[in-house]
């Protein structure tokens, strides 16, 4: 029985990759493989199959066990070759069907495309650099979803791109909107169509990973078995995965040079703020009063400090040092005079066993699932016949295969 679990992963990757375009970025629409807890728990499209109809094609899960053995046939490629990429050029093959460049870069294509002061051959070379990382993926990709297409149904197919509808639409589309304030698809779609996207174009590939992962987690088995010597051995060697960072609440006042006609002006206004601390006046109001720092809308207010997060070692290492509630020494910059003030400090510390033991079972079966995938992949891989158009120039053995150019169609 095909036991498929949908994967958080994806939603966060496009949200993600939606983040990205909006700061100018090239697009990229080529999710990985991804791994996690489940979006949808128990869902009967994907785990129980309704009585007296199974869900696996047994007739198609035999001929695929008869598929012909590894076959990679390699493609001639010559990166100054005159005919240009298009967005319908063949770049791979799986099993006979196409792999086009705007399956793996068609928003990134139409966006370097529409750059008018690139070259044509920069263009060209953009998208073979954009293409190459991605086209692994996308042809694993292609191979499970083939293998899903022959074991289940179409019918069946259907139920779960219908039960895949409801997590993409709560955990992509939805948190997209509230991120952007965006009310409507409309709205979402003008905005993604200045990058070349669309919410289908999301929605295709939020499901193509979906069925893709859910298929090779739905033909291995994993034991949720987990042994407490296992689970020891895992946390001696990830102690550092439950293991809280240093770090440090810190105020600040800054007095800026520029500010108050140069470092004489600065260090008499640097006096005052002295001054008043040391008649018990409280740190935030002086520096809400004195400090030339942003931070001074904050009552002066830095946030969580983390070892290394400031400039100036000597002073980090007083300011790390100092004890809550101390204030440090007056410290001199090239252009300003500062003065801080330790509100709290959180040392490094790591989480005992027995608090973590659960979250480590996880942990582990989740490696397991990772693995039976990837195991699982590399089987599918083998029966598969791959043809990419990059291949000769990676090997540098063209000689020893069959070589011809994939076409455009």
């Amino acid at each position: 029985m095909l036991n498929f679990q949908t994967f958080p992963i994806a939603a966060d990757r496009l949200r993600r990759l939606f983040a990205v375009l909006l700061c100018g970025l090239l697009p990229c629409l080529c999710l990985a493989g991804c791994a996690g807890k489940t979006l949808v728990d128990d869902n009967p499209v994907f785990s129980e199959t309704p009585p007296r109809r199974a869900l696996t094609n047994r007739s198609s899960v035999a001929e695929s066990d008869e598929l012909p053995s590894s076959v990679v046939r390699t493609v001639s490629y010559d990166s100054t070759s005159p005919e240009p990429l298009t967005g319908n050029s063949v770049v791979a093959e799986v099993n006979g069907s196409p792999i086009f460049v705007d399956d793996l870069i068609g928003s990134i294509r139409l966006t370097v495309e529409s750059n008018p002061n690139l070259k044509p051959e920069q263009v060209q070379q953009i998208l073979h650099q954009e293409i190459k990382p991605r086209l692994t993926n996308y042809i694993e990709q292609e191979i499970a979803i083939q293998a899903l297409r022959k074991a289940i149904p179409e019918d069946r197919q259907q139920l779960v791109r219908d039960s895949l509808e409801e997590p993409f639409q709560t955990e992509v589309i939805a948190k997209i909107k509230a991120d952007k304030n965006l009310e409507t698809d409309q709205q979402l779609n003008e905005l993604l169509a200045t990058q070349g996207l669309s919410i289908e174009l999301l929605r295709e590939s939020f499901f193509r990973v979906q069925m893709a992962q859910g298929y090779l987690s739905s033909v291995v088995d994993v034991s949720d078995i987990v042994d407490r010597a296992e689970m020891l051995e895992y946390y001696k060697t990830h102690r550092e995965d439950f293991t809280s960072k240093e770090r440090l609440r810190c105020q600040e006042i800054v007095v800026q040079f520029a500010r108050h006609g140069g470092r004489e002006g600065a260090k008499e206004r640097m006096a005052k703020v002295v001054e008043a601390l040391n008649d018990g006046k409280e740190f935030p109001e002086v520096a809400e009063e004195f400090s030339d720092a942003l931070s001074a809308e904050q009552r002066g207010d830095m946030g969580w400090l983390e070892p290394g997060s400031l400039a100036d070692k000597e002073a980090e290492k007083k300011i790390f040092a100092a004890k809550p509630g101390e204030t440090t020494e007056v410290f001199e910059q090239d252009d300003r005079f500062e003065i801080f003030r330790v509100v709290t400090h959180e040392f490094a510390t790591t989480a005992p066993f027995q608090q973590v033991q659960e979250q480590i079972k996880e942990k582990i079966i989740q490696q397991r699932l990772v693995d039976a995938r990837q195991n699982a992949m590399t089987e599918l891989r083998e029966k598969a016949t791959i043809i990419t158009m990059y291949d000769n120039a990676e090997s540098g053995t063209a000689a020893a295969h069959d070589s011809f150019s994939l076409p455009n169609r």
